[in-house]
């Protein structure tokens, strides 16, 4: 019995020596020369979890915890313990294997990084250690692994570094707030092709839409069927009809009602008639017109402002008589689309003693027949 004794006393001792050379020197698995405190010349294995629901609260029995949910979802960290049981220098990995994102919640009012959460985007993840801190500190700070992370809206992520590229795998809305949004450089933009074809040498922008119809879109209000894109002396381009010919009987009347403007006893400009050219697109228009004015020696016109006349009388006799021409030929260039009035004027005194009268009476039409 007192052989056993002794045996009990030597065993428990060579424990006790081991156990306080553990506790203040390095400790090695498959290693007899361990260089950190703990030395493992092996594989390591930590706790994984898999997790579709939500809320999720991290515990003390966590370490890598992936979702796998069907909606947005918020992880919260477990709150700091001061003093005795603080476990300071905790990690967490948490990967998002969904499309949907997670908000990671630290403790009121402890923060992460100065932040009171975090988002994990769709397909990414993020490591966590504790600082030991509570209170309102920074409890926990991220971990960057280093990896190769590509962004749900097109950015690549490697490190520290963050650059344009990756896949794009949502809709993303740039907002320039009344800011330009500028591309430049002596390169190109590529759009439907990362190969510069066959005649694009020279090209800043090419859109390769392969064989299929519909490759680019404009829309600014003067866009039509049959309309063709125009520019004008700046290269700025709008949507105007194609090519028509004057002749093909689409003659467009002139709106309101007319008033005579020449009854005042003396010369006159800039007098309304009371009708107007509604021109629906920009371009060249062949326009024609005809009135009889029974009257002295005067000169009549009709024209709009800025633009040219649309019927001119001159003076040709001192007697009362028909002013001629009554039927006249204009060809006139509109800039832009939109409502002319139209105006009249005489260069004296004399009152017409008839107006619109014989034959023909007043008209006024237009069609346009080039852009």
């Amino acid at each position: 019995m007192f052989k056993n004794s002794t045996k009990l006393c030597v065993a428990i001792g060579v424990m006790n020596s081991f156990i306080a050379f553990a506790q203040t020197g390095n400790v090695g698995i498959n290693t007899t020369t361990p260089g950190s405190t703990i030395d493992i010349n092996g594989s390591v294995a930590a706790k994984y979890s898999a997790v579709s629901t939500t809320p999720y609260t991290l515990t003390s029995t966590d370490f890598h915890v992936s979702y796998n949910g069907s909606s947005n979802a918020v992880f919260n960290l477990p709150p700091a313990i001061n003093g005795v049981g603080n476990f300071k220098g905790r990690m967490y990995t948490i990967k998002n294997n969904t499309n949907f994102a997670i908000t990671v919640n630290a403790a009121a009012p402890e923060t992460i990084n100065g932040s009171t959460n975090v988002s994990i985007p769709a397909n990414q993840s993020l490591q966590l250690i504790n600082t030991g801190l509570n209170g309102a500190n920074s409890t926990w700070e991220t971990i960057s692994s280093g990896s190769t992370l590509t962004a749900s809206n097109g950015l690549a992520i490697t490190g520290n570094d963050v650059k344009l590229g990756g896949t794009l795998s949502q809709d993303t809305d740039i907002v320039t707030a009344g800011n330009n949004l500028s591309i430049t450089g002596t390169g190109k933009v590529l759009v439907g092709n990362n190969t510069t074809p066959t005649g694009a040498a020279n090209a800043k922008m090419v859109i390769d839409n392969g064989t299929t119809n519909g490759a680019i879109q404009i829309k600014d209000g003067t866009e039509s069927l049959g309309y063709v894109l125009t520019s004008d002396s700046n290269g700025l381009a709008t949507w105007s009809s194609t090519v028509t010919t004057a002749f093909a009987n689409n003659w467009t009347s002139y709106s309101g009602t007319l008033t005579n403007p020449f009854t005042a006893a003396t010369g006159i400009n800039g007098v309304a008639t009371g009708i107007s050219l509604t021109i629906p697109a920009k371009g060249w228009y062949f326009i024609r017109s005809g009135v009889a004015i029974n009257s002295g020696c005067n000169d009549y016109f009709f024209y709009i402002n800025g633009i040219g006349d649309v019927w001119r009388s001159y003076c040709g006799s001192n007697t009362a008589a028909f002013m001629f021409p009554r039927d006249q030929n204009r060809v006139l260039y509109f800039a832009t689309p939109g409502n002319y009035p139209v105006l009249a004027g005489k260069t004296n005194g004399v009152i017409p003693a008839g107006f619109d009268v014989g034959n023909p009476t007043f008209y006024l039409d237009f069609v346009k027949f080039q852009n």
